[in-house]
């Protein structure tokens, strides 16, 4: 949990969104086909055959993680894993980005 000045500070960085630390990666250990489009299917493949526990990169307004692949300075791809497609893998906590949720907001993530 960050100090109150380090919650202040961030404020600038994160606006209206809380800055929020996270103590784990996710790792994806399936890959789904139905509803997605080649091109989701293809990055669930990557995150998948890659075989690592990725960060977060942020929790939207529902609550729901994003991954993010960065492939050059302004080129990245991101996606939110579906339920039972990913699990939650224990690490050194880490400041992840949360947009503000909507009033009833469910979330993937495990409390």
């Amino acid at each position: 949990m960050p100090c109150k000045t380090c919650q202040d500070l961030s404020k600038h960085f994160v606006g209206d969104d809380e800055l929020v630390w996270l103590d784990f990666g996710i790792e994806v250990i399936s890959v789904p086909t139905a509803g997605l489009c080649l091109e989701e299917q293809c990055l669930y493949r990557f995150f998948y055959e890659s075989g690592l526990v990725w960060k977060v990169d942020h929790i939207d307004h529902l609550g729901q993680p994003w991954l993010a692949v960065q492939h050059r300075a302004y080129s990245y791809e991101s996606l939110t894993p579906l339920p039972g497609s990913f699990r939650q893998v224990p690490g050194e906590p880490y400041p992840v980005r949360r947009a503000k949720g909507l009033p009833g907001a469910d979330t993937n993530l495990k409390k």
